[in-house]
């Protein structure tokens, strides 16, 4: 007779489902987490996220409150940015040299946004837009090194009254959410996106809120107001007189970064925190709103972000890898300690997945071109820019926490008879992909406690005969642990992995817990 014989053996797959923030816990899957942190679940598996890099040289000791990857023509690569100490800044393409475009801005009461436009005919050079609702809008054009006021605002973009938020719905720039008139969004010229007043447009929402937020899509332009409202202005009809704003959804947004384009379809997160979607099924009809966030995350967000900073919350979608992040700051926090990440790249079957990172102070999310690839980049509060997605496991070298944590069960999702039960802990195995060697120690929590901890060692490549039959050999076997003592009896278990080691790449496939009910 084996050691194991007659115990039941459990299989939790890994990488199937990220966090999960509903309370009650029995209404999430066996494989659902209640935390998945500073992760990736790219190969679906339960992996340490990937690393970060420092790029360039930093400018000074300041934050980074916004920037872009802002292209001259397709050779010539800069990197704008708006800082804290009111100046706006550029870098080369290696971020090694910084020129001032600006100084002398007012920095009270600032959600800076820069927005790339220009090239309106042939001939005419990209701009780069910076507005941040205090000051005068600005602009640089190519690759010039002076972010001059533009020439000819609206009348009522003066003094106090600048609008918080630009758009380039072309052939127009549009803006809006100056305080003097809240509710309206102006348009440029189409051969001029710095003039507003040779052919003054403007279009307004029906509510009086404050638009905070633009973004083109379908043929028109969406605008959110703060605090609810979402419109389409239906720009499709060729003459611009007959051009109609109608509601598309309830929920607004906070502020002009929390809205992003995600393939087909539109991406936004509202002042109180919920994740929504727009999507145009029918190319003749009108957008549609949906949630997202609240089946799966429930009042995650009430309970972990500082809602009243999401005014200056950065959300960027990673096309390469099919998911959404939100640089926000955590509860009590007035920095961007956190960013939520949603993965869409297996929506279709499983639906919307989550995680969180709080290893990085992303002050200033967006995306980078390197080596040809759109990556996630960030802007921290020492003036440094840094590329993301990097495949060592490190922090500019430095170790992280990764950490999944399973919810607690009492197991009678696969076998009823478990159902309120107390049953004895035998064993607990590793399925993983053997990425690099090292250890993970994995938590087992018995009836809310903690009552020991396993530490498993972790090899790299295939494994060594002999092997159980089938397999194939090859570097890329999955490889199995050796089965480690439990000890103790829990009528409910939950397992929390962590690993902290610099350069360790984690990738766990699956838990296998062996249990039997006890006499």
């Amino acid at each position: 007779m084996g050691e194991w014989d007659g115990v039941e053996r459990i299989l939790i797959l890994a990488g199937r489902q990220g966090m999960w923030g509903i309370r009650n816990r029995e209404l999430m899957p066996l494989d659902g987490l209640v935390t998945l942190r500073n992760a990736s679940l790219e190969d679906s598996t339960w992996r340490t996220g990937a690393g970060a890099a420092i790029v360039g040289s930093a400018i000074g000791t300041v934050t980074i409150r916004d920037a872009i990857d802002f292209w001259v023509d397709p050779d010539t690569q800069r990197t704008f940015v708006s800082l804290s100490d009111g100046t706006l800044r550029r870098a080369n393409a290696a971020v090694d040299t910084w020129t001032t475009l600006a100084s002398g801005l007012t920095t009270s009461g600032q959600v800076p946004q820069w927005t790339v436009a220009g090239a309106e005919r042939l001939g005419q050079a990209r701009k780069a837009f910076h507005c941040d609702r205090v000051n005068a809008v600005r602009v640089v054009a190519g690759d010039g090194a002076t972010a001059t006021v533009i020439a000819r605002p609206p009348e009522d973009w003066a003094g106090a009254n600048q609008p918080g938020w630009l758009a380039l719905h072309p052939p127009h720039l549009w803006g809006g959410g100056n305080p003097n008139f809240p509710n309206a969004a102006y348009r440029s010229l189409a051969e001029d996106h710095e003039d507003f007043l040779t052919r003054r447009y403007v279009l307004f929402v029906p509510q009086r809120v404050r638009l905070a937020a633009g973004l083109p899509y379908k043929g028109g332009l969406l605008v959110w107001g703060d605090p609810e409202g979402v419109w389409w202005i239906d720009g499709r009809d060729p003459n611009d007189a007959n051009w109609r704003v109608v509601q598309v959804g309830t929920p607004g947004a906070p502020g002009p970064r929390a809205v992003h384009a995600a393939e087909d379809d539109v991406l936004w997160v509202d002042p109180q925190g919920g994740w929504h979607l727009i999507s145009m099924t029918d190319p003749q009809g009108t957008p549609r709103a949906s949630d997202l966030s609240l089946p799966r995350l429930g009042a995650w967000f009430r309970d972990r972000v500082n809602r009243a900073e999401l005014l200056n919350a950065h959300l960027i979608w990673d096309g390469e890898r099919q998911k959404a992040e939100l640089a926000c700051a955590s509860v009590d926090q007035t920095t961007k300690n956190l960013r939520v990440v949603l993965d869409l790249a297996r929506r279709r079957d499983l639906g919307e997945r989550w995680y969180y990172w709080d290893r990085d102070r992303n002050e200033a999310l967006f995306l980078r071109r390197v080596s040809g690839s759109l990556v996630p980049a960030f802007g921290d509060a020492a003036g440094r820019i840094w590329n993301l997605e990097r495949a060592a496991r490190t922090a500019a070298g430095s170790g992280y926490t990764f950490e999944f944590y399973t919810r607690d069960t009492d197991l009678s999702e696969v076998n009823p008879a478990f159902r309120g039960r107390r049953k004895n802990l035998r064993f607990l195995q590793l399925l993983y992909d053997g990425r690099s060697a090292g250890s993970l120690a994995i938590e087992v929590i018995r009836d809310g406690q903690r009552s020991q901890t396993v530490t498993f060692s972790l090899e790299t490549g295939a494994q060594t005969l002999p092997l159980t039959l089938p397999f194939v050999l090859g570097a890329d076997v999955m490889l199995s642990s050796a089965a480690r003592r439990l000890v103790g009896q829990a009528t409910r278990v939950a397992l929390r992995g962590i690993s902290t080691v610099a350069g360790l790449d984690v990738s766990i496939a699956g838990l296998i817990l062996g249990v039997e009910l006890a006499a």
